[in-house]
């Protein structure tokens, strides 16, 4: 602490930090600058039980430069009277209190309606120890515009509500924001369960959601996408709108590369069918894909998958539950990005439709996904499933078209590139296309596998001796001046294979913004039922936790700033927008709630609230599953390529410190634009030493029982791929 007081430059260091910068000297009596040499600071272990000591150890972590007690003790020029209670304002503290001051701090901001959405949110993904406390503490602020809303419904000013027709309505409210998630009020009991009387008219609320469409709007747009359809989407269409009007039960792919219009397909398909009041369920792999279908969802959450799914696993839908009635009245199951999932979620679905469905029909257990109609599609040029640690067999074995139900679908292709019809004369855009085609398809180098392959040099920035400086000016040119433009910042992004490398990026992108900046700590612990050691705590100390990184899963340091781009790192609310991989603007910066605007997918320019919620890694090494108290999101100037997938760009910059190490990772780094004046490449150096040159990985096993889709190879021949694969391909 002296030394700290006496030296400016030592007051950037924590207490365990200190020793790595300076020496006690024991004739002096003092600290000195260290000259040479490393070493490394440890702090003396408190156990949990031991009150103030283990609180002040954990600050010790995390305060910089104190020079007294107090210092450590004064969190944002407040000086708090026990470390516990500057633990807890640090956000370092597992505790309900936190949700109590969340809410209050928002209703400052938001609207009723934003603050039970909020409510949810902590009910579904905040493990509340006493869910009823929170709602009997806050209900007049959950209900507040409850009065107001219903004097206008009913159209008379002088209507009056007690206290429990307000909660009753409230608890309504709730109630239906809970049941689109799968989730009811009879999970949190003893929170009350509202009148039936009121609810009674929303008795399926995930049905009359399905159904709750606009038809003839619906039957207007589907005429016009109609004739906007190709030969070979119309083919698909008849087919698709066939099976279902017959109840045939069809299992289709629609496989084609970006900008071949599937998307479009999906809509028209979609609008006709709900045009004439049938049920279709619109899914994705991911969040961002959902987010372009007509009421999309994720897979994982509308079939509630489990997140470590097996060989065997079932998903977790009811017989009789609401899903299960959605499920049995659907006549459509649409499912984007399909290449992205393991295999084991299709069979999953699979056995739990066959399941749902041989009440109402005798042989739904002979045939694939219940007699169902369902149609896939995506392009295995992209990502494949993520296997961790898996070898390249692992990967491609883990493929839908691996899977025993492939040799029950019927495949189509698109081939015709709806963006080039538009401007036919355009050839760069062309020559462009055809190359991003050649690196999915892995035609710029005979080897299998792995390939050098050289970049056009226009695409290519030249790295000087600052390679972070060089990428941003080329993808964020006049950032000082723009960095808050939500439209700027909308369009454009820099790329990288790992995650470390968009860490560096991201922090070297926010001290360039020169704006009061908040840092946010994570409350880390150990779940006590995920393991029988005894001692956990004294194994795996705080600051051990606080440490470790997992993908997915927010640091346990977050550094914002009012106008930084984030990224949502859960599905918190997908009828709001609010999915996986979801790109907010930060315009409000709380203790315990950000607010933020949603500047990609369906609902850009809303305003959302997100609090802190709890974490585990899905797959860890180690012998414990963490629980991490965090903001699930991640500052987003920069992102890694896998998380890119389903992102449209303007401008992209792709930084390559090393080569990208999986199948299609290049393919998509490079397809996320549509002109090619939008990418630009800085490869920092590859293995053999050229900065021309990058690695490329194309598993081209994965395309063996799959057509041809190259449009620059003129006509196809598809009998040898019919033969081979004893498959129908259209």
């Amino acid at each position: 602490m002296k030394a700290n007081a006496l030296y400016e430059e030592a007051g950037e260091l924590t207490y365990s930090e200190f020793p790595t910068k300076w020496v006690w000297h024991r004739r002096d009596k003092e600290w000195k600058l260290r000259k040479s040499g490393r070493c490394i600071g440890r702090i003396y272990y408190a156990h949990p039980a031991s009150g103030e000591r283990f609180y002040l150890r954990m600050l010790l972590n995390v305060i910089k430069g104190p020079r007294s007690f107090e210092e450590i003790r004064t969190i944002n020029n407040v000086l708090y009277p026990t470390f516990r209670s500057a633990c807890y304002a640090l956000g370092l503290l597992d505790d309900d209190k936190e949700w109590h001051e969340a809410l209050n701090h928002t209703s400052h901001w938001a609207t009723g309606k934003q603050l039970r959405e909020l409510f949810v949110t902590m009910l579904i993904f905040c493990e509340v120890a006493d869910p009823y406390k929170l709602w009997i503490s806050n209900w007049q602020l959950l209900s507040e515009d409850i009065l107001h809303r219903q004097r206008t419904v009913l159209r008379y000013d002088n209507l009056h509500l007690d206290d429990f027709q307000l909660q009753n309505y409230a608890l309504c409210e709730i109630e239906q924001i809970l049941i689109k998630s799968g989730r009811s009020l009879h999970e949190f009991e003893p929170i009350p369960y509202p009148n039936t009387l009121l609810l009674r008219q929303s008795n399926n609320r995930v049905l009359q959601e399905e159904l709750d469409y606009d038809r003839n709007s619906l039957a207007a747009e589907h005429i016009k996408l109609l004739n906007g359809l190709n030969i070979d989407q119309r083919n698909i269409y008849d087919e698709v709108i066939d099976s279902v009007l017959e109840n045939k039960g069809g299992f289709f792919f629609v496989y084609g590369h970006g900008g071949t219009g599937k998307t479009y397909l999906w809509k028209t398909i979609i609008c006709r069918l709900r045009s004439e009041g049938k049920i279709v369920i619109a899914i994705a792999s991911s969040g961002i894909a959902a987010l372009l279908l007509p009421g999309g969802r994720t897979a994982h959450s509308r079939f509630q998958i489990p997140i470590n799914v097996t060989d065997s696993s079932t998903c977790g839908i009811k017989q009789g539950s609401q899903i299960a009635e959605l499920m049995t009245k659907a006549s459509l199951i649409v499912w984007d990005e399909a290449p992205m999932a393991h295999r084991n979620c299709f069979e999953a679905v699979d056995r739990s439709l066959r399941d749902i469905l041989r009440f109402s029909n005798s042989n739904s257990g002979e045939i694939p996904f219940g007699g169902k109609t369902v149609v896939l599609g995506g392009d295995f040029r992209q990502i494949l499933p993520v296997v961790p640690k898996g070898r390249r067999e692992q990967i491609v074995e883990a493929s839908i078209n691996k899977s025993s139900l492939w040799n029950s679908c019927k495949v189509f292709i698109l081939t015709t590139n709806m963006r080039l019809t538009q401007n036919p004369s355009d050839i760069a855009a062309r020559e462009f296309a055809e190359w991003i085609l050649k690196i999915g398809d892995g035609e710029l180098s005979n080897n299998e596998g792995e390939a050098l392959i050289e970049i056009p040099h226009d695409l290519l920035i030249q790295p000087g001796a600052h390679p972070f400086n060089d990428i941003v000016n080329a993808t964020y040119p006049d950032f000082n001046t723009k960095f808050n433009d939500a439209k700027y910042l909308e369009e454009r992004a820099i790329l990288a294979p790992t995650n470390e490398v968009v860490e560096d990026i991201n922090d070297y992108m926010i001290d360039l913004i020169n704006v009061d900046e908040e840092t946010y700590f994570s409350a880390d612990s150990l779940c006590k039922a995920s393991s029988n050691i005894l001692d956990q705590d004294v194994m795996y100390p705080i600051e051990f936790l606080n440490s470790l990184k997992f993908p997915g899963i927010p640091n346990h340091k977050l550094r914002l700033k009012v106008g930084l781009p984030i990224m949502l790192l859960r599905n918190l609310n997908q009828s709001n927008g609010l999915c996986n991989g979801t790109r907010l603007l930060v315009t409000q910066l709380s203790k315990w709630v950000l607010e933020a605007q949603i500047i990609s997918g369906s609902h850009i320019g809303e305003k959302v609230f997100i609090p802190r919620i709890v974490l585990s890694p899905s797959d860890s090494k180690w012998p414990f599953v963490l629980k991490r108290r965090q903001f699930p999101v991640s500052v987003c100037f920069a992102m890694t390529i896998n998380k890119s997938q389903g992102q449209s760009l303007q401008h992209v910059g792709l930084y390559l410190d090393r080569p990208v190490f999986s199948h299609g990772q290049l393919y998509v780094a490079v397809s996320r634009v549509t002109s090619k004046d939008g990418l630009r490449i800085l490869i920092v150096e590859n293995d053999h030493g050229d900065r021309f040159h990058t690695k490329n990985i194309v598993y081209k096993e994965i395309f063996e029982n799959l057509p041809k889709d190259s449009y620059h190879n003129g006509e196809q021949n598809f009998e040898a791929d019919i033969s081979e694969c004893g498959m129908q391909f259209t």
